[in-house]
């Protein structure tokens, strides 16, 4: 019998099976066959290694070994023993599971399940298993983190929380993602750590609770330019180091939580034990956003409780009545509301052309004493202020043309306000003000400017308001004063005219032509003061006695008596103002004293010019003096048309009127020589 090519063929197929088995020998994954029936014929070093069993503890066994050590799950078991009865239906050609081996160590593997038929016509099921545990990891790390992401989203879209609120609630949801039971929201301020909002039970580790911020962990956050997270904090800190004695804390992640750009403090997670792990790249990210999170919403808060506070100084301007008023509130609420302490108003005087202080605190006043009044080009005020701009000094001793170079100012802002004045606040720290400080700023110079428009607006229409009252007033006066000069000879005239109808002699029509022309020339006299000009008095070298008897005839008083001290001699006048001037005097006389009143009419003894006098009630030594003044004011009230008159006449002469003390009624004096001084 020939047997040569078939041994030759048998070894040749010893020695690839052989080559085969050496080179699933030597990969990483696991590879294992089972018949149909779901017994193992083969496994790897590999997939030994992964299961923990000998090769003998397997081939000839089926997978429910796995099982009955609760190396799998039986859920896990049942998923495979599914592939597996399909594969052997030939419903499907291969498939890929993948599940958790060891539940302990969570280790994860694909398995990937595929039907083999052999040369012979036999069929198994040859499977790869691949350790996948890292890849997973890495799937539920970046699943969790959406997971946070998502959650973090929902808390900060929820407007109605309050920011304390809102913080709490995403420290608990970093507490639980990152498996620690310390979340807390630090402030640092002058070398002081605050703890602001937390949760957990650490005793130092609640709101209110303070350090000294060289003593906390909080510190290499801070001196770091990166988020710190120390896995053993002991280890890497030290027994004695000073945060370690106060906290204890065996674990830590912090970072920095900046407002703009400025250091607010530190959003951290902690616990008092190491950890088993480092903190992932995920784990980092995510709290890095918890901070950001964090400094947006101080930021969005700190902004809205600006634009509250500026609603609030809103309403307080609007009831303002003055600049200085405005000035003062405005100073006020920059201190309390938005803690500019070291703040000053300064009003321009466009009469001098400076820069006067109307309002500052009492910081500013400590640290650089009463604010002074700057002429232009003093200070970088006045560039700011012609500017018309907000300026911002970060440091001011690098700024050339500062008032003072030696102030303990570093950083200030000034605040123009149209053309009515500047706010300025400083501080005595460079850097000192943040975007937020600006926008509100700028916003509170549009209030302050509206507001002082508008108080100058009104102060405006007032000062109409008051001239066109005083406008009214004079005309109301003036009507008076034309009807109170006209009466005179209007009732000359009526008088002269029931005569001359008795009588019907023609001197008598005389005087009330004469009487008319008398009005005429008083109506015509007094349109030209209602226009604002006047007319030139006529001068001309006239008898006093006729004109105090004519201006007598005038007064509707039968019973009253005029008594003239011979002689009265000539006086350089306007006669038709002469007549206004006595008529008014006789008539206050009548009117002031009784039906019986006697006039007197005389020269003065020393000094040229003439009295009026009468037996009537007379002036008292105030009266006296009001009366003498009255030419100093535009004012008619007081003590009657008449008197105005008589002033007017004797102001447009040129001549003195004296009220003279009497002993009885009254006695008015006109100087018409060289006007005194």
């Amino acid at each position: 019998m020939d047997t040569g090519p078939h041994n030759d063929a048998l070894g040749d197929n010893e020695e690839s099976t052989s080559r085969y088995k050496s080179i699933i020998e030597a990969v990483q994954d696991g590879v294992f066959v089972v018949n149909l029936d779901g017994t193992i014929t083969y496994v790897n070093d590999s997939l030994c290694s992964l299961v923990g069993h000998n090769p003998n503890e397997l081939v000839g066994e089926t997978f429910d070994t796995l099982v009955e050590s609760e190396l799998v799950q039986s859920e896990e078991f049942s998923r495979f023993v599914t592939a597996i009865d399909n594969l052997a239906d030939g419903e499907i050609q291969d498939q890929i599971l993948t599940f958790e081996l060891n539940q302990e160590t969570e280790q994860m593997v694909d398995v990937r399940v595929s039907q083999h038929i052999r040369d012979d016509g036999t069929e198994d099921i040859v499977g790869v298993v691949r350790d996948v545990t890292e890849r997973e990891q890495r799937a539920r790390a970046a699943e969790q983190k959406q997971e946070v992401l998502a959650k973090l989203y929902q808390v900060g879209a929820e407007n109605a929380l309050t920011f304390e609120e809102k913080a709490e609630r995403i420290l608990s949801i970093g507490c639980e993602y990152l498996d620690l039971p310390f979340g807390f929201l630090t402030r640092v301020d002058e070398g002081e750590q605050e703890i602001v909002h937390a949760v957990g039970d650490h005793k130092l580790l609640q709101p209110d609770e303070s350090a000294p911020l060289e003593q906390s962990y909080c510190r290499k956050t801070i001196e770091s330019d990166d988020l710190v997270g120390m896995q053993d904090a002991r280890a890497e800190l030290g027994d004695d180091d000073p945060a370690y004695e106060l906290f204890e804390l065996g674990c830590y992640i912090g970072t920095k939580v900046m407002v703009g750009e400025t250091l607010y403090g530190t959003f951290c997670f902690a616990a008092p034990h190491d950890r088993d792990r480092e903190f992932t790249a995920g784990e980092r990210e995510v709290v890095k956003l918890l901070g950001q999170w964090a400094g947006y919403e101080l930021e969005r808060q700190r902004f809205e409780e600006r634009l509250e506070g500026l609603h609030e100084i809103s309403q307080q301007l609007l009831a303002a009545e003055t600049t200085t008023d405005i000035a003062n509130i405005t100073i006020e609420e920059v201190m309390d509301l938005f803690g500019l302490s070291v703040s000053a108003f300064w009003k321009y005087d466009a009469s001098q052309d400076v820069l006067r202080p109307v309002a500052e605190t009492d910081d500013a006043v400590r640290i650089v004493g009463e604010a002074p009044t700057f002429e232009r080009g003093d200070a970088l005020l006045w560039e700011s202020f012609d500017s018309g701009e907000i300026r911002h000094y970060e440091d001011l001793t690098e700024q050339p043309g500062a008032y003072n170079p030696e102030t303990p100012l570093r950083s200030e802002v000034h605040v123009p306000c149209g053309n009515h004045g500047i706010i300025t606040s400083s501080a005595t720290e460079p850097h000192a003000f943040d975007e937020i400080d600006i926008e509100s700023l700028q916003l509170l110079e549009a209030l302050v400017t509206e507001a002082i428009t508008a108080v100058k607006r009104e102060e405006q229409l007032a000062e109409r308001g008051e001239a066109l009252q005083r406008q009214n007033d004079r005309l109301e006066e003036f009507a008076d004063v034309v009807a109170h000069d006209l009466r005179n000879p209007m009732t000359g005239a009526v008088g002269f005219l029931e005569i001359a109808r008795k009588t019907n002699e023609p001197q008598h029509f005389e005087r009330v032509e004469q009487s008319l022309d008398r009005m005429e020339e008083l109506i015509d006299e007094l349109l030209m003061i209602a226009r604002g000009d006047r007319q030139a008095i006529n001068i001309r070298t006239l008898s006093l006695q006729p004109a105090v008897e004519e201006a007598w005839s005038y007064t509707d008083a039968p019973e009253a008596t005029l008594s003239v001290d011979d002689p009265l001699g000539e006086i350089q006048a306007d006669e038709t103002r002469l007549l206004q001037l006595f008529g008014n005097l006789f008539r206050n006389s009548v009117e002031h004293g009784s039906d019986e009143v006697t006039v007197e009419v005389g020269p003065l003894a020393d000094e040229e010019g003439f009295y009026v006098a009468d037996d009537g009630p007379g002036f008292s030594d105030k009266q006296r003096t009001e009366i003498e003044a009255l030419g100093d004011t535009d004012e008619m009230t007081g003590f009657g048309i008449g008197l105005m008159s008589v002033i007017d006449v004797v102001e447009a002469h040129g001549w003195d009127l004296l009220v003279p003390a009497a002993d009885q009624g009254a006695r008015i004096e006109i100087r018409t020589g060289e006007r005194s001084e």
